[in-house]
């Protein structure tokens, strides 16, 4: 369609040349910028492409046509375009049909002068006309789009008069209601719900309406013993510079607040948990080595950080450098392996101006419910008073070892002695006496076994010998089919007394296991120290064993006991028919 300064192309339709000459000079005498394609019959009419054209002027009286039929042909086809009837002859009374039929204008022949206005005025019509449908549509469309949102949220949303009467209302909206939206419009909130809730309403609507600002609001709805909870949120409607309702949406939070009253009452109970337990727990992210800290965990271990995130790297910075490598490699692999890591280890910490060293339990687990891995809570206990407890009670169970070992030596072991040189005495006098030599043979093993009893129930071969030698001692009681492969490598004046009496009852416990279960022939021992840290490592070729069933068995335990005690690692690797190997790092004090 012609607009502006473009031509307009007219598509005439008269089979009369004098009065298409007579129409050209009309147009050309109006500086109207036009193009005239005039046609004479119907065939080339009904042949010709309507859309290359912005308007249609036409005879009414035609040989083969009629301009009823050109118009009703027209808007059969491109219902859009103008059509300007021609005539000599027509009344007024059909006339007014034609224009009902579809034609733009009317105008008698011997005022052609008027075509050119008629064709303005026509066109300047039609773009009109084209305009409002075209807005119409839009308008349609919009609504439709409007009315799909309104009614597929699951929220309800509505709208209001300033007077605070419905307009508009959702499904969602009339559902909670239980009334059809016909039912709803023209009421307020006060013919629909409680008068708490109206009240509610009202205020927050009149804030809206008259600050110009949206407003947000939680509202609690008890029906039936059922509770509700709803954010509101209210905007203004503003048309032309004026507020002339207010348009809203209603959300059910229930769920929400119910699970973050959970969660908040689930805080509380740990918090307290954590302070009667002298506990602190934490979330762990591997893949950003980032710690999320509960309130107490920062509290027992004296955290002075803003928030509640620390990195994985500043906590093993907090454990004693002595136990750091063997905290970074336990926890390491842990990580690695996404499994479970629990152990001692002992932190410094400033307490009233002051670093202490406190005791630490860690618990390490993975949490399996993310799915991509990397992720674990944990758990960290001061057990600083239990740990020295258990320190104190091993140690004086040395001590009260020792003193039975010496018991057993000073009082049995020279009665037994004095036994065995009795008894020699008298064989010697009668050599042929069988049942005295079985007495001289048992008295002789009883003062072995009881030399190993004493050997085994102190650490007294340390303390007047070495490590070592305590170590060789143990071996030499082992069955002489076993071979034992030994690697010593430690400097013992860098080893605190507590660690050497440890890893002696270590080695004292499997090789003792070794013997009774194994049935290996051979066995690797190994001690050696890399700087601060003490390795054991122990083999056998044995019949090995399934770990897991034997894990909580007292031997097995009693070793971890010992291992975690002195703030070390241990690793049990055993299977049946390869044997067993038992890894062991520990600080050297």
């Amino acid at each position: 369609m012609a607009s502006g300064k473009e031509v307009i192309k007219i598509l005439h339709l008269e089979d009369n040349k004098d009065d298409v000459e007579l129409l050209d000079i009309a147009l050309k005498r109006s500086k109207l910028n036009c193009q005239l394609n005039s046609i004479q019959t119907k065939g080339e009419f009904v042949k010709m492409s309507l859309t290359e054209y912005d308007i249609l002027v036409t005879d009414y009286n035609l040989k083969d046509y009629d301009g009823l039929s050109a118009i009703q042909y027209v808007r059969s086809k491109s219902p859009d375009i103008p059509i300007i009837i021609l005539s000599g002859t027509v009344g007024e009374e059909m006339a007014v049909d034609l224009l009902r039929s579809g034609a733009n204008d009317f105008i008698l022949k011997s005022n052609l002068k008027k075509v050119p206005l008629a064709i303005e005025r026509a066109l300047r019509e039609t773009s009109i006309n084209y305009e409002r449908k075209k807005f119409q549509k839009e308008l349609v469309e919009k609504n439709l789009i409007l009315d799909t949102i309104f009614d597929t949220s699951g929220d309800q949303i509505f709208l209001k008069d300033a007077d605070g009467r419905y307009l508009k209302v959702n499904r969602a909206f009339c559902e909670y209601v239980q009334l059809h939206e016909a039912e709803i419009i023209g009421k307020t909130d006060y013919d629909l719900f409680p008068k708490e809730v109206a009240d509610r309403a009202t205020e927050n609507d009149e804030f809206a309406r008259l600050s110009g600002n949206p407003v947000t609001y939680e509202i609690e709805v008890k029906t039936t013993g059922q509770r509700t909870i709803f954010e509101i949120n209210k905007r203004p409607l503003v048309i032309d510079g004026e507020v002339t309702g207010i348009v809203g949406k209603c959300l059910d939070i229930t769920a929400n607040k119910l699970l973050l009253e959970d969660v908040i009452k689930s805080k509380s109970i740990l918090s307290q948990a954590e302070r009667l337990t002298r506990s602190g727990s934490f979330e762990y992210d591997a893949d950003l080595d980032l710690i999320n800290c509960s309130s107490h965990l920062k509290h027992i271990l004296r955290l002075q950080i803003e928030g509640d995130t620390i990195s994985f790297r500043k906590l093993a910075q907090m454990v004693k450098e002595d136990d750091r490598e063997i905290f970074n490699e336990g926890v390491n692999a842990a990580i690695d392996n996404y499994e479970e890591y629990h152990n001692e280890h002992r932190f410094v910490i400033r307490s009233n101006n002051e670093l202490v060293v406190r005791y630490f339990k860690i618990v390490l687990r993975p949490d399996y419910k993310h799915d991509k891995g990397g992720r674990f809570y944990g758990t960290i206990v001061d057990v600083t008073a239990e740990h020295e407890n258990q320190i104190y009670l091993m140690e004086k169970q040395e001590r009260d070892r020792k003193e039975l070992a010496r018991e057993l030596h000073d009082n049995l072991g020279q009665k037994m002695n004095g036994i065995s040189m009795y008894i020699s005495k008298i064989s010697d006098d009668i050599p042929d006496n069988k049942d005295l030599k079985k007495v001289k043979a048992l008295a002789h093993e009883t003062i072995d076994d009881l030399g190993y009893l004493i050997n085994n129930i102190s650490v007294k071969q340390i303390e007047e010998h070495s490590l070592e030698y305590a170590i060789d001692k143990l071996i030499s009681y082992l069955p002489e089919k076993m071979k034992v492969n030994k690697i010593f490598d430690v400097k013992e004046d860098q080893l605190s007394p507590f660690v050497k009496s440890q890893v002696y009852r270590v080695i004292q416990e499997v090789l003792n296991n070794t013997v009774k279960y194994s049935e290996a022939s051979k066995v690797d021992l190994t001690l050696q120290q890399d700087g601060g840290i003490l390795s054991l490592n122990i083999g056998d070729n044995g019949k090995g064993f399934v770990v897991e069933k034997v894990l909580n068995g007292n031997g097995l335990q009693n070793i971890t006991h010992r291992v975690r005690r002195s703030n070390g690692l241990i690793n049990i690797d055993s299977a049946i028919g390869k044997g067993t190997r038992i890894i062991v790092k520990m600080p050297i004090s």
